[in-house]
């Protein structure tokens, strides 16, 4: 059986793996959870559980039948410590998932003992028309597949885009979103443009680790370099060929940096559930 829980009245689908301190995984816009997977057998086999979530409108959780803000998601990823009785956990979250752990670290500062951004930015207000784009896509013929075509190119580097790996990754993606709605997609990228947390992040007392990738097309190293510097004592890493979906083009680079960060807040006890 699945496992599912509940927020906002909406079923929300989770996959859990690994016995140790929980980490929770946030993934980006379109995707799902389980494109966590290199990320997750690294942590388990290192003593982590890990937890990864389809957000709403994603993957297998429930469509989002409305504008669904930044917020919203956040609220979400709260309902699912609640129901495995987590307290605090360290979030990893990537694009729209750096923005969740933003917004989680702002609404919720009591509830997150780390935060690892990458690939993200801190706000979102001056990407409304270009995001306005998007739903046009969305919600016009072929939807999310034809929009997956599309930007393919310019999420993962070209090595990975031209390698097996990087073309049984996409052909995945193809077959998740051909049970995502265009409407859904379109509802998520309406809340998604709203997002700021720019004003706030300088309140944050939360270890941070905000990581970027050089051949970032969509979200450039400089946009990620200012959200490291938003937040009191944030680090900033850059990895060399990386692309926006960092975790997935360059995965032991990725995987590096994401073991040495957790294990650190480990050894300083952050992991409290």
């Amino acid at each position: 059986m699945m496992p599912y829980y509940t927020s906002r009245g909406l079923k929300l689908h989770f996959e859990a793996l690994g016995d140790g301190p929980p980490v929770l995984l946030v993934h980006g816009f379109t995707n799902y959870g389980l494109v966590w997977t290199p990320q997750a057998v690294a942590l388990a086999y290192s003593g982590f559980q890990v937890l990864m979530p389809d957000l709403a409108g994603h993957g297998l959780s429930d469509v989002a039948e409305q504008e669904t803000t930044v917020s919203e998601l956040a609220t979400d990823m709260v309902a699912l410590l609640d129901t495995l009785e987590i307290d605090r956990i360290p979030v990893c979250g990537l694009s729209l998932g750096g923005m969740i752990a933003q917004q989680i670290a702002v609404d919720h500062p009591d509830r997150i003992s780390a935060m690892l951004v990458a690939n993200s930015r801190a706000e979102n207000t001056g990407m409304r028309p270009a995001v306005e784009g998007w739903i046009a896509e969305f919600e016009g013929q072929g939807g999310p597949l034809a929009r997956l075509e599309k930007t393919y190119p310019i999420l993962v580097n070209e090595s990975f885009r031209s390698s097996p790996a990087g073309e049984a990754a996409l052909e995945l993606w193809r077959l998740v979103l051909s049970r995502v709605t265009g409407r859904s997609l379109a509802n998520v990228a309406r809340g998604m443009a709203k997002f700021d947390v720019a004003g706030t992040l300088p309140k944050l007392r939360i270890p941070t680790l905000v990581v970027s990738g050089t051949e970032d097309k969509l979200i450039p190293s400089d946009l990620s370099r200012r959200t490291a510097e938003l937040v009191p004592g944030a680090t900033f890493e850059v990895i060399p060929g990386a692309g926006h979906i960092s975790s997935m083009d360059s995965t032991v680079a990725f995987n590096h940096l994401l073991l040495r960060f957790l294990s650190e807040a480990k050894e300083k006890g952050r992991f409290v559930s």
